[in-house]
């Protein structure tokens, strides 16, 4: 019998029951081809929370969160540097060469840095001793259960961790875990604020279980701009921390906001509610962050402590004006302050690698400057003044009247020369003057921090878009080729009032998520 002479089965219509049936597995079948398809865009998403290992990975510790891209910040720069962010972008998977030299581990003098920025951490972690990626911040806002965020994830940590020890076996690699307390965000509960003893313990273990998770040398704790009433269980807390953290053999690190040495006859008590005994106000800045830092307590326990010594001119704010970040005059009231509560090996300063470009005479915000940014107002029409003297110039010049952003606030500057570099110049109409960080400059502070026989110092922050010469001045002081320096005498604390009157400090936040250092006064 041929084909065409089978007969046809008689067709019979689906019952209502089949219908439903076969219209729930269509339903079924389009739900888990979106769910496949939606989990595909959210890990290729720049901006969404994701797990990006694969399933056989998993989370080595699952307190903590991993975040595709940072949400941290940093002091201005990622606000005002999205070319920068673009080009690392673009260039994150250049491979980087292993230096023609090995940093010493004995050297005296320490080089470290905070860092974002996974292509310059790459490039240049033969020029540090100690590599503070800036990975993580607590999970939760107003409250928080002790777990963590991190922006790397759990496959990067150990590939990331890998590539920097292949590139230099000797550095230490101490990752942040950063808090600036503000109305979104608080540290209360994971210090173990309002009795909660069981978070905070929670959080101590799931920090040490990152640090043994992934190898690192330590942790770096950096929880800024906290009340008061915090001061005695940060130190409880930080005081626990550093027990399970040296039981496991790694190191501590600390960062804290700067302060200055308040004269004799104006110190003061300030008596915290919830405190059991006030804190001696034997420091200039009184206000929630240094006040809750005490020097002492920590350097008991940390094995570094560093101060972060800058914006001194804070950018958000018109008080008080335009002017260097970490001028050599005040980095030495700092260390005069910290040197007697600090153990000089511990005691590292934080300097900054960027600067501010501010307007003189129209309103215009300042906006972070870096060295492409100072390359690019040298080809234009400019002054260049190293040392800058503010007062010579306001003497020398013309347009000083027109000036009032600088020249309202020209007293601080009397008798005063920056080893900063700075440009003067002109844009859109408005007369402007940029503050910024050269080789040079860097010299002369490190030049100053090896006088007091410090243990280091530490940038804020490492990126590409540093000055290259300063690459060059590292790989000596790495090396221990450096040429001593004389000692410095010491110095005492101010006994009567010896500088200019201090207004009111003024909070220098950076962006809203971003890594704000500190609030200070101006000098």
């Amino acid at each position: 019998m041929s084909e065409s002479q089978i007969p046809s089965s008689p067709k019979h219509p689906l019952s209502n029951a089949a219908k439903y049936s076969l219209l729930f597995a269509s339903w079924v079948f389009l739900s888990a081809i979106s769910f496949y398809l939606g989990m595909n865009l959210i890990q290729t998403s720049g901006t969404a929370l994701v797990l990006k290992d694969s399933p056989k990975t998993g989370n080595a510790n699952p307190s903590v969160v991993e975040a595709s891209t940072p949400s941290l910040g940093t002091p201005s720069e990622m606000e005002t540097k999205e070319n920068t962010e673009s080009q690392t972008t673009q260039t994150v998977e250049e491979s980087a060469e292993l230096p023609n030299f090995v940093p010493d581990e004995n050297v005296t003098f320490r080089s470290s840095a905070w860092s974002t920025d996974w292509t310059a951490m790459k490039k240049t972690v033969h020029l540090y001793n100690e590599i503070h990626p800036f990975i993580y911040t607590m999970k939760g806002g107003l409250s928080n259960n002790g777990e963590l965020i991190s922006s790397w994830s759990s496959t990067s940590k150990k590939e990331r961790v890998q590539e920097l020890r292949a590139l230099n076996p000797k550095v230490k690699i101490i990752p942040t875990i950063f808090r600036w307390e503000n109305p979104k965000e608080k540290i209360q509960e994971n210090i173990g604020m309002g009795g909660r003893n069981d978070i905070r313990d929670h959080h101590i273990q799931v920090i040490v279980n990152e640090i043994m998770t992934y190898g690192y040398d330590g942790i770096d704790i950096d929880y800024e701009g906290m009340s008061c009433d915090k001061k005695e269980k940060f130190e409880e807390f930080f005081a626990l921390l550093a027990r399970e953290v040296h039981k496991k053999g790694k190191l501590i690190s600390v960062a804290v906001h700067p302060k200055t040495p308040a004269e004799k006859s104006k110190k003061k008590e300030l008596n915290c509610r919830g405190l059991s005994k006030p804190i001696v106000l034997d420091f200039r800045e009184n206000w929630r962050g240094p006040t809750t830092h005490d020097y002492a307590f920590l350097a008991k326990h940390a094995d570094r402590v560093k101060i972060m010594a800058y914006e001194l001119h804070p950018r958000k704010y018109h008080n008080p004006g335009p002017g260097p970040q970490a001028p050599n005059v005040w980095l030495k009231e700092i260390i005069t302050y910290a040197k007697k509560r600090v153990p000089t090996q511990k005691l590292y300063m934080a300097i900054p690698t960027y600067g501010y470009d501010w307007a003189l005479n129209c309103k215009s915000s300042a906006k972070a400057i870096y060295h492409s940014d100072a390359q690019r107002i040298k080809a234009g029409a400019h002054k260049n003044r190293q040392p800058t003297d503010i007062n010579r110039i306001l003497n020398e010049e013309n347009k000083v009247a027109s000036w009032r952003n600088l020249s309202k606030f020209s007293d601080i500057h009397k008798n005063r020369a920056y080893e900063d570099p700075s440009l003067w110049y002109t844009s859109g109409g408005c007369d402007r003057v940029a503050f910024y960080m050269n080789r040079k400059a860097f010299e002369e502070k490190m030049t100053l921090l090896r006088k007091y026989d410090l243990g280091g110092f530490s940038f804020w922050q490492l990126v590409t878009d540093n000055d290259p010469e300063i690459n060059v001045y590292l790989s000596k002081l790495v090396q221990g080729q450096l040429p001593a320096v004389e000692k410095a005498k010491e110095e005492e604390e101010p006994k009567e009032e010896t500088t200019l009157p201090l207004s009111d400090s003024k909070e220098s936040l950076k962006v809203s998520d971003s890594k704000s250092k500190i609030k200070t006064k101006k000098f």
